[in-house]
């Protein structure tokens, strides 16, 4: 060995004490260092926690539907299928015949009442021309907006009453000049008795006279006694007319009176009977007009027209000749001129935290762009109290939630014009509901576990 590489003893051990200790051989200061970190960590997380806010919201599952709903579209009486217009999927305006059904016991019903209607109408038209001594019939004013098929029937109704009320005037006119021809022959026999009365009146002042010169000269014996006897009896005769002429003119006056009172009598009964008759062939139009009014609209009802225009969806006849029950909903129809809107249901638990008018945000669900936006919407309505799901027993409170078109566009612009927006698309909503900090979010269910147990018996 050289002096190059020669070591004095003692010098390794020197250089050994002076290495400070590796710090995995202090084990309680490694505790401190991590203690002192999770303290930093916890107190940090608490200082976050206490901060940091976090909004409380409700999350609830809804689908889009058309505002007011589908139109369910029924038959009130039901009946046979006769034709089916329509076919599912198909777009139709408002008033579009869908279905027929069968209605011809119905309309044989109503064609009858009508008939009947008209034929009332006419008849009244008549009674009130002969009540008002009217010389014609004027048509009733109903007949003026008749359908053409009604026409014809009141045609021939107002044309029968016609020769009616001529015959009727004909046969009241014959029976009261009649009587104005008794009337007439009476006044004609006491006139002439009138004037045979005057007749004998100066033949009895010829004969006084003749009498008195007779018996004068007979006093003087100038005539014979016979003569005044004679003359005497024709006065008397005379006298007896007289009073047979004044009996003949009394009983023609008294004919007469009673001639006059039966053509008033025959006026009279004619006037109650055409009043009579008024009151009946009203009473009978006031019973006929609802039931023919409500024939045609049970007619009407046989043929199903769409109640708004939109899309047949739910098509449930499918047969002619098939039966359709009272008030079975034949088909739906989504209306395609309303707004979208979103039908939710929210839990009752968050029920009373809601209010319309709360601002909400929407994710289509059934949409797959990553890119799509949360919409922004608001809570229009909520239903007043909680329905049952029939499937899941599930209760829930219905919420109504429109999203503004502008909202609405920012699907459009990112999926073009055919965005494929349409009723039935399974959306979710979340309505913010009251703002918390982190710490009261993780520390409410203990809170409330501590508060349930201090109340359990």
């Amino acid at each position: 060995m050289t002096d190059a590489t020669f070591q004095a003893p003692g010098t390794a051990g020197e250089a050994a004490a002076k290495i400070p200790p590796r710090l995995s051989d202090d084990p309680v200061r490694i505790i401190r260092i991590g203690a002192g970190v999770a303290g930093l960590f916890f107190v940090g997380f608490l200082g976050w926690a206490a901060l940091a806010p976090l909004d409380a919201g409700a999350y609830a599952h809804g689908v889009v539907a058309v505002a007011g709903n589908r139109q369910a579209v029924q038959s009130r009486e039901g009946g046979v299928v006769t034709a089916i217009r329509v076919v599912e999927g198909q777009s139709v305006v408002k008033g579009q015949i869908l279905v027929e059904l069968s209605a011809s016991e119905l309309r044989a019903s109503e064609r009858g009442m009508t008939g009947e209607v008209l034929t009332l109408l006419a008849q009244r038209a008549r009674l009130v021309a002969e009540r008002d001594r009217l010389p014609t019939i004027a048509a009733p004013p109903e007949f003026a907006d008749l359908t053409p098929e009604d026409k014809p029937l009141a045609d021939d109704a107002l044309r029968l009453q016609r020769q009616q009320f001529q015959a009727r005037r004909s046969s009241l006119q014959t029976q009261r000049g009649v009587l104005n021809q008794r009337v007439l022959q009476l006044s004609q026999q006491s006139s002439g008795a009138e004037r045979q009365l005057d007749a004998n009146r100066e033949q009895q002042k010829l004969i006084e006279e003749e009498l008195k010169g007779v018996q004068e000269l007979a006093a003087k014996g100038f005539a014979p006694k016979t003569r005044v006897l004679a003359l005497q009896r024709s006065a008397a005769s005379l006298t007896g007319e007289d009073g047979a002429y004044r009996a003949q003119i009394a009983r023609s006056a008294e004919q007469i009176g009673e001639t006059k009172l039966q053509t008033l009598s025959l006026e009279r009964q004619m006037m109650e009977e055409v009043s009579g008759q008024l009151r009946d062939v009203q009473v009978r139009l006031d019973d006929l007009q609802p039931k023919v009014l409500a024939a045609r609209e049970q007619l009407a009802r046989a043929t199903v027209r769409a109640p708004s225009g939109g899309k047949v969806v739910g098509l449930n006849v499918f047969t002619v000749g098939g039966v359709v029950a009272p008030g079975q909903t034949l088909m739906e129809i989504v209306p395609q001129d309303r707004r979208l809107v979103i039908q939710a249901k929210v839990s009752p638990n968050d029920a009373d935290d809601l209010k319309p008018g709360q601002k909400t945000q929407i994710r289509f669900t059934s949409l797959h762009e990553r890119d799509l936006p949360l919409l922004n919407g608001t809570l229009t309505e909520l239903s007043a109290d909680s329905f049952t799901d029939e499937k899941t027993g599930v209760q829930y409170f219905r919420a109504e939630v429109s999203a503004p078109p502008e909202e609405l566009d920012k699907i459009r612009k990112i999926r073009g014009a055919q965005s494929g927006l349409q009723a039935g698309l399974p959306v979710e909503v979340l309505i913010p509901l009251r703002k918390r900090s982190a710490l009261a979010y993780l520390v409410e269910p203990m809170f409330q576990t501590f508060w349930r147990m201090g109340r359990e018996h």
